[in-house]
């Protein structure tokens, strides 16, 4: 018996498609994500000049607003893959006053998006209700309860 337990183990992992058993578990263990998402798509959106405002409602709050310097906004973003190291990006906004002076990071601005594009709305026509009962109505009025009589 212990011996075919063995063989069973040994080989689990290559049933399962793993190729070691680093990549086997059963026990699952999530992405852990952390920190301001930044996609390429929103970073295209931020030009020299927007107000802090603008920039909050592009990127969202930034992550770290240091004390010292107030005029630096930092977002940070770390994922945590199964077996892999943890991937950290960094952005950086710079302001002089309330306006976005200059920024970079990690992330390029996307290339292919067209910041003109109009958004298109989705209309969805609902029908009148046509006085069909449904199935607790006819139930509660098979029962006797509800009727006018």
């Amino acid at each position: 018996m212990k011996k075919i337990l063995i063989i069973i183990l040994t080989l689990l992992p290559l049933l399962t498609g793993c190729s070691s058993w680093e990549d086997f578990s059963l026990v699952h263990s999530p992405d852990i994500e952390q920190g301001n998402i930044i996609t390429p798509e929103m970073v295209a959106l931020l030009e020299p000049g927007m107000s802090k405002r603008q920039v909050r409602f592009a990127l969202g709050s930034p992550m770290l607003i240091d004390v010292f310097h107030q005029q630096r906004w930092d977002y940070l973003f770390s994922v945590k893959r199964r077996n892999e190291p943890m991937e950290i990006k960094r952005y950086s906004l710079y302001f002089d006053g309330d306006r976005l002076a200059r920024f970079g990071g990690e992330i390029e601005p996307a290339t292919d998006i067209d910041s003109s594009q109009e958004k298109k709305e989705l209309l969805v026509s609902v029908p009148d209700y046509d006085g069909d009962l449904g199935i607790l109505e006819r139930l509660w009025y098979s029962l006797g309860f509800g009727k006018d009589d």
